[in-house]
C-alpha cells in the first residue's frame, strides 16, 4: 500500500469513528436502530461503489470499522485498525468479508431504493418532541464524502453517487409510528444470499421488450397521462438555451392533441409523421430532447410505454450476413411503443455510393417502421449536413423522416449557466472569482469553436476537471467542513481546456 492510500485509509477510519460517535445516541435510545443504521450505511458504500464500477478497498475498510463498532466485533476492530494497511493477505481476506455482509444487508441488490433511517428519525423527533434527525443526515452525508474520495480522487460518476445519497437522506416517508421503520435483517458472512459471486452483484439490466402491444397493466389513466405531459414539457423548458426546439416541439405537442380530440369526436384524420430528424453539432441535447419527446407522446396517448432506446452504427450493423437484420429487429422490439434514437445515423450510409451491412441495416429498419407505424418512433440525429445527405441517399428515409429540428451551438452565457447547473446538482457553488474565471474561459472556447465543438458535453468535461482539482487541492488537508468541500475557487477552474483532454493532460504536463 503507496503513502497516499495509507494516508486514505487513516482518513476514512477516522471519518467511520466520528459517523459511529454521532449514530450511538440512536442505539442507546433503541438498540433496534443498529440493524437499521448498517443497513442504510451499506446502501450508501454500494452506492458509492456503483459509481467507479467497483468497491475499492477504502470503502469497504469504511465499513468494516462501522460494521465492528456497532456489532462490537473485536477481532474485526482490530483488524480494521492494526492490520488493514500491513498484511494484504488479511485485507483480501476481510475485503471479501465485508463484501458479502454489504450484500446480506441489501438483499443482493444493487439499486438502493431508499434509506429507512432519515424516515425514522423524522417519525421520531415529531413523536418525542427531539431533533436527532439533522445531526445524524448531517453526519453520514460528511462519511459519504470521505468515502467517495477514499480512491484519492471525485469523479463525475461519483459527484452523481454523492447527489444520490443526498436526495435519498432527504427523502422522508410517513411512518404510522417510528417503530414500523424497524428491520433486522440476518446477516451470516459464511453464506451467500444467493448463488451469485459476492464480487459479482446481480444484473439489474433491463430485458429487452417483447414484440407484443403493451399489456393493460401498462395502461396509463387520462390523469396519469396528464401528469406525464405536464411533467415532460416542464422539464423541456426548464433546460437551458434551446430556444427553437422549445417552440417547435411545444408546437407539435399542440398538433398532436388537438389531432387527438378530432379523432374522439368522430373528425377526419390527419395523418402526422413523428419520425424525426435532429442535425446539429455534439453535445446541444439531442439525446435529451429525444427522451423528453418520448414521454410527451406517451402523454398525448400516441405511445404507450413512453421510453427511448439509443444506439448507433455499431449496434446495428453485424459483421457477417444474417446478423444486421437480427441487429435491427432486436432494437425495434425493444423501442416498441416508444421512440428508438439512432446517433451518428449518417455513418449507416456505406462509403462511396457502395453497399454494405450498413444499407441493409437501412433497408430493415425502413420496414420495420412501416409494419409497426403505430407502434415505433423512429429519432435520427448527428451533424447538421451529414445528415442532409442521408436523408437524401434513399428514396425511402426521405419519406418517412419529414420533420426536422435543427440545433445550435450553446452561447457563452448558456455554457456557463450549464456549468452552474450540474454545480448545484452535485452541491457546489462557484465564487465570484471562478465564476469571472469561468466566463472567461468558456467565452474563448467559444470563440474558438470549430465544428467539434463539445457544447454541453465539453461544460460537463470541465466540471469533473474542475472537481479533479479541487480534490487534488483539499488532498493535503487533516480535516474537512462542509464548505470547504462544496466551494469552488478561481484555482479550480483550469486556465486552459478543449475536448481533447489526451491533450489537455500533455500540456499540463509540460507546464
Amino acid at each position: 500500500m503507496d503513502f497516499q492510500q495509507l494516508v486514505n485509509s487513516r482518513l476514512v477510519k477516522q471519518e467511520a469513528n466520528a459517523l459511529y460517535k454521532s449514530l450511538a445516541p440512536l442505539m442507546e435510545l433503541d438498540p433496534k436502530f443498529a440493524d437499521l443504521i448498517l443497513v442504510d450505511l451499506a446502501k450508501i458504500v454500494r452506492i458509492c461503489g456503483r459509481s467507479d464500477n467497483e468497491i475499492t478497498a477504502n470503502e469497504l475498510l469504511a465499513y468494516l470499522v462501522l460494521y465492528a463498532l456497532i456489532k462490537k466485533d473485536s477481532d474485526k476492530l482490530t483488524v480494521a485498525l492494526n492490520n488493514w494497511e500491513f498484511s494484504e493477505e488479511t485485507r483480501l481476506k476481510y475485503q471479501k468479508q465485508t463484501l458479502q455482509i454489504l450484500l446480506e444487508m441489501t438483499g443482493g441488490e444493487s439499486q438502493a431504493d431508499n434509506l429507512m433511517l432519515p424516515s425514522v428519525l423524522s417519525q421520531y423527533d415529531q413523536e418525542k418532541q427531539t431533533s436527532y434527525l439533522n445531526d445524524a443526515v448531517n453526519a453520514i452525508y460528511r462519511f459519504a464524502q470521505v468515502v467517495v474520495k477514499a480512491d484519492g480522487n471525485i469523479s463525475m460518476q461519483e459527484m452523481d453517487a454523492l447527489s444520490q445519497i443526498w436526495q435519498l437522506l432527504h427523502d422522508y416517508k410517513k411512518l404510522g409510528s417510528y417503530q414500523e421503520g424497524f428491520i433486522a435483517p440476518a446477516v451470516n458472512i459464511s453464506q451467500p444470499s444467493s448463488n451469485q459471486s459476492p464480487t459479482e452483484p446481480k444484473s439489474t439490466e433491463p430485458k429487452p421488450a417483447e414484440a407484443t402491444p403493451a399489456s393493460s397493466t401498462d395502461a396509463k389513466t387520462p390523469e396519469e397521462l396528464a401528469q406525464i405531459l405536464e411533467k415532460a414539457l416542464a422539464e423541456l423548458h426548464e433546460l437551458v438555451g434551446l430556444e427553437n426546439i422549445k417552440e417547435e416541439v411545444t408546437t407539435l405537442a399542440n398538433l398532436l392533441k388537438v389531432q387527438k380530440i378530432r379523432v374522439d369526436r368522430g373528425l377526419a384524420k390527419t395523418p402526422v409523421s413523428l419520425h424525426s430528424v435532429f442535425g446539429g453539432p455534439p453535445g446541444t441535447g439531442k439525446t435529451t430532447v429525444a427522451r423528453l419527446m418520448s414521454r410527451i407522446f406517451q402523454g398525448l396517448g400516441f405511445l404507450s410505454k413512453g421510453h427511448l432506446v439509443e444506439t448507433d452504427r455499431s449496434g446495428m450493423v453485424a459483421g457477417y450476413i444474417g446478423q444486421t437484420a437480427k441487429k435491427v429487429d432486436e432494437l425495434v422490439t425493444s423501442a416498441l411503443d416508444g421512440v428508438l434514437f439512432i446517433d451518428e445515423a449518417y455513418a449507416l450510409v456505406p462509403a462511396e455510393g457502395g453497399r454494405d451491412f450498413g444499407q441493409e441495416a437501412i433497408d430493415i429498419l425502413l420496414k420495420r417502421m412501416e409494419d409497426y407505424r403505430d407502434r415505433l418512433v423512429v429519432i435520427v440525429a448527428g451533424y447538421t449536413d451529414e445528415m442532409g445527405n442521408f436523408i437524401e441517399s434513399n428514396p425511402g428515409l426521405k419519406s418517412r423522416f419529414n420533420r426536422y429540428f435543427y440545433f445550435n451551438d450553446y452561447e457563452p452565457s448558456e455554457l456557463v449557466a450549464i456549468f452552474e447547473s450540474m454545480a448545484r446538482k452535485s452541491h457546489f457553488n462557484l465564487t465570484p472569482e471562478a465564476q469571472d474565471r469561468l466566463r472567461q474561459l468558456l467565452e474563448t472556447l467559444y470563440t474558438n469553436r470549430d465544428k467539434n465543438f463539445g457544447n454541453a458535453r465539453l461544460v460537463r468535461n470541465l466540471f469533473e476537471k474542475s472537481v479533479e482539482r479541487q480534490a487534488n487541492r483539499l488532498a493535503v488537508l487533516s480535516d474537512f467542513t462542509d464548505e470547504l468541500l462544496t466551494t469552488l475557487i478561481p484555482e479550480d477552474i483550469p486556465m486552459t481546456f478543449s475536448s481533447d483532454r489526451l491533450g489537455d493532460a500533455k500540456r499540463e504536463a509540460q507546464a
